[in-house]
This record gives structure tokens, sequence and C-alpha cells, in this order.
């Protein structure tokens, strides 16, 4: 796999070598790496920078794990779920702890009472939010992604983690929350 060779070859990931070789023939194992919060960052970056895998790469060889479908435990947390979406311009609900958008246009990001979701937003995305009611929403926002927070309740507090000073946070008039942005170094 072309992605891998490339990770390994500029020392990116040497200590999941083996998690890697493990995986290298199982399409949901892989997807299961790359949703592993420890991954994340990484697989987002290098597939930006152009050295990891394309859109139309991973929408049409990993369609059966992406875009809706929920992964159980792939950081090994019992009960944590997970999902992957690339390309996608639909509205979502969070049915699942962690999400990663890649590549997406989401018109609505709805939170409702009582959710604690993790989101990361890479290559390029844009991402509406509105929460209702308590929520503590954790987000992280890569490359030239934006977050839009439409609608946030003041019951509502969304962190947001920006790893590039060309991503983008923008708050709307009904956004009454508490919002804090920290900048973050990228360490590949």
């Amino acid at each position: 796999m072309f992605f891998q060779k490339n990770a390994l070859l500029n020392n990116l990931c040497g200590e999941w070598k083996n998690m890697w070789k493990a995986c290298k023939n199982n399409k949901e194992k892989l997807v299961r790496l790359s949703l592993m919060q420890q991954s994340i960052p990484f697989f987002a970056s290098y597939c930006y920078n152009g050295n990891g895998l394309s859109k139309d790469y991973v929408l049409g060889e990993f369609k059966d794990y992406i875009n809706g479908k929920i992964l159980q435990d792939c950081d090994d947390v019992k009960g944590y779920s997970y999902r992957l979406f690339v390309g996608y311009t639909d509205d979502i609900r969070p049915q699942a702890d962690i999400t990663h958008l890649m590549w997406s246009d989401i018109p609505i990001y709805v939170v409702e009472r009582y959710k604690c979701p993790i989101l990361y937003i890479s290559n390029k995305s844009t991402v509406s939010l509105i929460a209702d009611g308590y929520n503590y929403i954790r987000v992280y926002l890569f490359d030239e992604s934006e977050l839009v927070i439409e609608d946030l309740d003041e019951e509502s507090t969304v962190i947001v983690y920006k790893y590039s000073d060309k991503c983008k946070v923008t708050k709307g008039k009904y956004c009454l929350g508490k919002v804090n942005e920290f900048e973050k170094t990228l360490r590949l």
C-alpha cells in the first residue's frame, strides 16, 4: 500500500509498524486504524498534503465503512463509537462518540441535548454546527477547514483546537454558548 510505504519511509509511524502489517489486507481494520484518535491527525494531514490517500480512492475502496457506518472500540475503549465521513454533503446527527469529516461540506451537524461528541474536521471541509441544550463538544480543526457555529445554546460549550493558521471558526448570530479556541502545533 502506497500510503503505508510513504508513512514508514518518512518515519511518521514507525512505532505503528506492527499495527500496519496486521491491517494491510483488511479494509475494516485499516479504517479502524485511521479512526484511532492518535491516528486521525496523521491520516488527515498526510491526505491533505497529497502524500496519503485521495478522496476518490477512499470513496471507492472503503465505501462499506464510511459515510454513516458506525465502528466500535477503535481505540480499544469499550463502548466508544466512531464514524468517518468522506465527501459527504448531507445533514448529520451525531450517532457516534468520535466523528472524522474529510472533504465534506456539512450543511448542519445537529447536536441534541446532553451530548459530548468529538469532531475531527479536515481536508478543506466546512461544517455548520447547531447545539441544543447542555452539551460539551470538542472539535479538532485542520488545514483549511472551517467550523461555522450557527446556533449554540447558552448552556453548551465548544472547545476548538486549531492545528493550522488557515483553518477558521465563525460564530453565527445565535451562538450564545461558550466557545474556546486554542492554537495547537501539529506534531507528526
